[in-house]
């Protein structure tokens, strides 16, 4: 094991480290971050409009027609619930291209509000209008299909050539020049003007003028990566990246997260989508899926590990499970990563590496055999996970039973590592009393 973490600490995780802090990466990470705060409200929305109701027994609803009243009239009112999460999660590509625009600007130190509107312009002109007669009337209108999660690849990189051109025209050879007294928001504004004018010309010239489907064509692109991303080996290969990420003391979920939380929302989207027209949920792998079921209590499971520690005949280990029992159960474990550690610990890092590998085959497989109801909502990621399965389900109890499944198993695996990790401990703490 120490020649494995020799080897990974050589060859390995540079790259890794290096990768961590590209800028396109980090915007992309930060991007959807901004807006995780709409999509976690947009599904306290559908959760509202997705009450299990039905489930009511009709003879007892019969004998209470003041029930039977209410939830006739929540039936009728669902349309009006679900708007919020039309409007939230149906929209988040819309969203993301212009938070990933403003951080990746920010990162090239470019004026970050006129680009991240340059990045929002662009991918909004990759949406073709359409027109309808509604009432007598003519509209024009636009499909929201690829402004939600499935068009999420096509506004990142949108946002990636917007902030390019932005960038290129902010040389001085290419600045509109603005006498002095000028306001700053009249000359900012200038300056985005040659940059606009390149963008909207060429995004109008390829969707409209040579009528080609950008969206369409840039997911037919990444269909193998999209496709990978539902799988169980997706599953296994994401959780070994990113425990052995971790164990070199980079923040791993970081580095996942930027390369396939696009992948997760869009599922998130289709799900969320086939949930409210009452279809069947396609996808198992979610970001959900990962948050509730695969890190419980963050990356690696720890959750078992940490309720191990407050029992742990080793002070040290006892107080850092003390200290990180309220975060892990919120699914923070920074504490116990750093402060037990699990960072280059050659003892922990094999239980860290399979734990949620095995975890995350039981889960997979405990959904794709529809043992429970697939996840099509986004509480809170602080929440317990037995919770947050809990409404992320849809409020399926089996939920919950599998958390605590995943808890345990994960315990009995942490047990013999954690044993093993504290008998070295001990003897460096008896040690240290006798010379004292």
């Amino acid at each position: 094991m120490n020649k494995i973490l020799a080897f990974l600490e050589k060859y390995i995780l540079p790259p890794i480290s290096k990768l961590a802090e590209v800028k396109y990466l980090r915007a992309v990470r930060d991007g959807i971050v901004a807006i995780l705060p709409l999509i976690i409200v947009g599904s306290f929305f559908l959760l509202l409009g997705q009450l299990p109701v039905d489930a009511i027994d009709p003879k007892w609803l019969a004998a209470n027609p003041f029930w039977a009243n209410i939830i006739l009239w929540y039936k009728t009112k669902i349309g009006i619930l679900l708007i919020p999460y039309r409007l939230t999660i149906k929209l988040m590509a819309l969203y993301a291209s212009f938070t990933i625009g403003y951080y990746l600007a920010k990162a090239y130190k470019l004026d970050a509000i006129s680009t991240s509107v340059l990045s929002g312009i662009c991918f909004i002109m990759t949406q073709k209008p359409e027109m309808a007669t509604i009432a007598d009337k003519k509209v024009w209108f636009i499909k929201m299909d690829y402004l939600g999660g499935t068009g999420l690849i096509a506004a990142i990189l949108c946002a990636f050539f917007a902030v390019e051109v932005a960038r290129l025209f902010n040389k001085d050879k290419f600045k509109i020049k603005m006498p002095e007294g000028v306001p700053p928001s009249v000359v900012t504004a200038f300056t985005a003007l040659l940059p606009a004018t390149v963008i909207m010309t060429i995004t109008w010239l390829i969707a409209d003028v040579f009528n080609i489907d950008i969206v369409g064509g840039i997911l037919k692109i990444f269909s193998p990566l999209i496709y990978l991303g539902d799988t169980l080996w997706a599953v296994i290969i994401i959780n070994i990246v990113l425990a052995l990420i971790w164990l070199g003391g980079i923040h791993g979920a970081s580095v996942v997260n930027a390369v396939f939380i696009t992948v997760w929302m869009g599922y998130f989207d289709e799900n969320t989508a086939a949930q409210a027209a009452g279809q069947v949920i396609p996808h198992i792998t979610t970001l959900p899926f990962y948050q509730w079921f695969v890190w419980i209590g963050g990356s690696g499971a720890t959750l078992g590990l940490v309720l191990l520690m407050l029992f742990s005949r080793s002070k040290h280990v006892k107080r850092i499970g003390e200290i990180s029992i309220l975060p892990g159960i919120c699914n923070i474990n920074e504490p116990i990563i750093y402060g037990l550690p699990i960072v280059m610990n050659p003892i922990l890092a094999l239980p860290f590496i399979f734990v949620p590998v095995i975890t995350g085959t039981i889960s997979y497989f405990a959904l794709k055999l529809n043992l429970l109801h697939r996840l099509c909502s986004m509480p809170p990621w602080t929440l317990p996970a037995p919770f947050g399965a809990f409404f992320a389900t849809l409020f399926d109890w089996r939920a919950v039973v599998l958390v605590l499944i995943n808890i345990v198993i994960a315990m009995m695996l942490y047990y013999p590592f954690l044993k093993e990790y504290e008998k070295t401990l001990l003897t460096k703490e008896e040690n240290e009393t006798t010379a004292d």
